[in-house]
């Protein structure tokens, strides 16, 4: 019975060691991950900050060129309703053409018509991608 007692005794300071090393472990990883999650609020400041600064830059660079004219949505509209103006002419002229297709003038006028509607309608395309 007394050897079953010190045995006892002895895998209760084994347990004992066993757990009080798993507890400095588990404090160790505690400090790395408060040290960690600590530089990743830093970054995450950081970052904020910088998206911040880019929001601002992006809103001078929008107001520049508004104010220059570039891409500004007056102008898209403009380029939209000439655009639309022009493919109306075109239709227009391209049914009077086949009636009167012996008017070689009218014939070529309206030919440059169409170049030029289309030229206007890839340019109003380009600056509604952006």
């Amino acid at each position: 019975m007394q050897m079953q007692r010190k045995l006892q005794k002895f895998m209760s300071k084994e347990k004992i060691n066993l757990l009080q090393q798993q507890l400095v472990e588990c404090q160790n990883i505690e400090k790395q991950h408060k040290l960690m999650n600590g530089k990743l609020y830093k970054e995450i400041d950081k970052l904020k900050q910088e998206n911040t600064q880019l929001k601002k830059e992006n809103e001078v660079i929008r107001e520049g060129n508004d104010y220059l004219g570039i891409y500004s949505d007056d102008l898209i509209n403009e380029v939209k309703t000439l655009s639309d103006d022009m493919t109306g002419a075109v239709e227009t002229g391209s049914t009077l053409v086949k009636k009167n297709n012996r008017n070689i003038l009218f014939m070529t006028s309206i030919q440059g018509l169409i170049r030029y509607t289309q030229r206007i309608t890839a340019i109003y395309k380009k600056i509604k991608k952006n």
